[in-house]
């Protein structure tokens, strides 16, 4: 994108800041781990520096889970259509799981999940040898018995279209949603 998607414009304010927006009001603490703490210019959300910067997702979810020590709902910065009330559900539904992961179109969204503490060990373990990507992370999870899944049909009954999932990694899914950028069109 050539700049830092946290800060791009959305409906007139940085995306970051629209996204916690959109989480402040079901969420009693709002968080942000990793950026700049110039960045969250909302005084209800606390900043939370990256214990490992530039280790991707897992590091910021592990850094999060050890500080907060209770479930997180996670989130991307770039996720304008985030569903607050879908992630609340997702933290109350699944206390004894490490991870509660939706999965849409076959597809599992770790970056609109519930994690939980119990994963703090899957993630330091994965991060130790080098396994960054959260896609295998949640497989191991699986694996061992400590993930809940959102299948496809309970997704549906907070969002009919999936649009929570919607992330803006490349100028090209960045013009795809110009319209709700500029307001022209309410988000779900």
């Amino acid at each position: 994108m050539g700049r830092d998607k946290a800060l791009l414009d959305w409906q007139g304010r940085p995306l970051l800041e629209h996204v916690l927006l959109r989480l402040r009001p079901v969420f009693e603490q709002v968080a942000v781990v990793g950026g700049r703490p110039e960045w969250v210019s909302l005084p209800e959300v606390l900043w939370i520096p990256d214990d490992q910067p530039g280790a991707g997702a897992a590091a910021a979810i592990l850094t999060a889970l050890r500080r907060r020590q209770q479930p997180c709902f996670v989130c991307a910065c770039d996720m304008p259509f985030v569903h607050a009330e879908f992630g609340k559900w997702l933290v109350e539904s699944a206390p004894e799981a490490a991870a509660h992961v939706p999965r849409w179109k076959e597809q599992a969204h770790p970056l609109h999940a519930a994690w939980f503490p119990l994963a703090i060990p899957h993630l330091e373990q994965s991060l130790q040898t080098g396994e960054r990507a959260l896609c295998h992370i949640v497989q191991r999870l699986a694996e061992a018995g400590t993930l809940v899944w959102a299948e496809e049909e309970t997704v549906r009954r907070f969002d009919a279209e999936g649009k929570c999932f919607i992330n803006l990694n490349t100028p090209q899914e960045w013009r795809q949603w110009a319209p709700f950028r500029k307001g022209g069109e309410s988000a779900p």
